[in-house]
C-alpha cells in the first residue's frame, strides 16, 4: 500500500551541489508545514551514453522519469516537485500538479540547433507545471513565453556567525568543473597580480586533473597557488570564515552557491563577469564594483584582485555588513514563508 504524502520531491542528484541542494529544500518543504518523500535517480545502464550535451540531458530525464514513476508507486503525492528543468522534460503529466525547482532554463545554458528538441520540451513542461520556483530573477527572465507563474526560491544560505574582521591573506576558488569555473583564466590572473604574501586556495579539484587542464591551455599553476581537493562541507565554510578573498572566473555559472556562502563568512568577492544568471556577480558589482572586472581578461581580473588585497580594515568592515544585509532574501527563514504563502498553496489548493 502507498504512503500519502504531500509532496514528493524527484531529485536529479547528479553532482555533490544538487544533492546538497535538494536536501535543503526537501527540509525547507518540511519547515513549511508539507509531510515530504524524496527520490533520487539512477542512470543506470544508460551512463555509458552520456558524453556530450544534448544527450547527457535525455540520459538524466529518462533516469528522472523513472524514478518519478517508483515514487509515485511507492508514495500518494498530492503534488510533484521536480528539481531541475532536465528532470522535468519527459515527465509529462503526472496527474498530481507538480512545480519545477531550476536554477537556470535549458533555452539557456543549452543553446544551439542540437538542444532544439530540449527546448521544445522544456517549454511544454514548463507551461504544464503549476508554478515554477527558479532560482534567480535572472533565471525567470530567461524562460520561455508561456512559462508558468514563479516564486523565485534559491537555494538557502543559512546565516553564519557574525564574520571576523581578522582576516588570512588567502584567496579561495571553487572550480569543481575546471573549464565553467575558469580555471585558465583564476590561474593567469592570479600570477599577473601576485598578491604580496597572500596564498590562492583551489578547492574542488584533483590536483592532477588541474594540473593537466592547465597544461593543455598552456597555463601553469602560479606560484603562491594551492590545489587541496574537494573538502567536506564544514571544512570549506571554516576557510571561507578566514579567507579575506573568495574569486570567481566562472565563464558560466547557472547560481553559485559557494560565491554567496563565501560574503556570508566575510570574504570580498572578486569576480570575472561569465554567462548565466549569476546572481552573486549582481551582488559583487553592488557591493564594490572594483572587486569586479570589466570583462574577462588576466590583467582586469588581476587589478580586481589587487583591488580586494589594497582595500583597508574599515572599508572591509562595512563590505562586510552590507553583504550580509543583501543575503537576507537567500535566508532559510525567508524562503519557508515564501513556499508556506506561495508555493504550497499553489501545490495543494490550501
Amino acid at each position: 500500500m502507498s504512503e500519502p504524502v504531500d509532496v514528493l520531491v524527484v531529485s536529479l542528484g547528479t553532482t555533490r551541489g544538487l544533492r546538497l541542494a535538494n536536501a535543503d529544500l526537501v527540509e525547507m518543504l518540511r519547515e513549511a508545514g508539507a509531510s515530504v518523500a524524496a527520490v533520487g535517480t539512477r542512470i543506470g545502464l544508460t551512463n555509458a551514453l552520456r558524453r556530450a550535451y544534448p544527450v547527457n540531458d535525455v540520459v538524466e530525464a529518462i533516469a528522472a522519469r523513472r524514478a518519478l514513476a517508483a515514487g509515485m508507486r511507492r508514495f500518494e503525492p498530492r503534488a510533484v516537485v521536480v528539481s531541475t528543468t532536465t528532470a522535468a522534460l519527459l515527465i509529462g503529466d503526472p496527474g498530481v500538479p507538480f512545480a519545477v525547482w531550476l536554477d537556470s532554463p535549458a533555452r539557456l545554458n543549452r543553446p544551439g540547433l542540437a538542444s532544439r528538441p530540449l527546448h521544445a520540451l522544456e517549454r511544454r513542461q514548463l507551461a504544464r507545471a503549476r508554478v515554477l520556483m527558479p532560482h534567480s530573477p535572472g533565471a525567470v527572465a530567461a524562460l520561455p513565453l508561456g512559462a508558468a507563474p514563479t516564486v523565485v526560491i534559491p537555494p538557502p544560505v543559512p546565516a553564519a556567525p557574525p564574520p571576523a574582521d581578522l582576516r588570512d591573506p588567502v584567496a579561495v576558488a571553487y572550480t569543481p568543473d575546471p573549464k565553467a569555473k575558469g580555471l585558465a583564466l583564476l590561474c593567469a590572473a592570479w600570477e599577473e597580480a601576485s598578491p604580496p604574501g597572500a596564498r590562492l586556495v583551489i578547492v574542488g579539484i584533483a590536483r592532477e586533473r588541474a594540473v593537466e587542464f592547465l597544461a593543455r591551455r598552456g597555463v601553469r599553476l602560479p606560484s603562491g597557488a594551492e590545489l587541496v581537493g574537494m573538502l567536506p562541507q564544514p571544512s570549506f565554510r571554516e576557510l571561507l570564515g578566514r579567507a579575506r578573498v573568495f574569486v570567481s572566473a566562472a565563464e558560466w555559472e547557472d547560481f553559485g552557491v559557494a560565491p554567496l556562502e563565501a560574503l556570508d563568512r566575510g570574504a570580498a568577492l572578486v569576480c570575472a563577469p561569465g554567462g548565466g544568471p549569476f546572481p552573486g556577480l549582481t551582488l559583487a558589482r553592488s557591493l564594490a564594483p572594483e572587486f569586479v572586472a570589466a570583462d574577462r581578461d588576466a590583467g582586469t581580473v588581476a587589478r580586481a584582485l589587487e583591488a580586494a588585497f589594497a582595500a583597508d580594515d574599515a572599508m572591509l568592515a562595512a563590505y562586510r555588513i552590507a553583504a550580509r544585509g543583501a543575503l537576507e532574501p537567500y535566508r532559510p527563514q525567508a524562503l519557508v514563508r515564501r513556499l508556506q504563502e506561495e508555493v504550497l498553496p499553489a501545490l495543494l489548493g490550501r
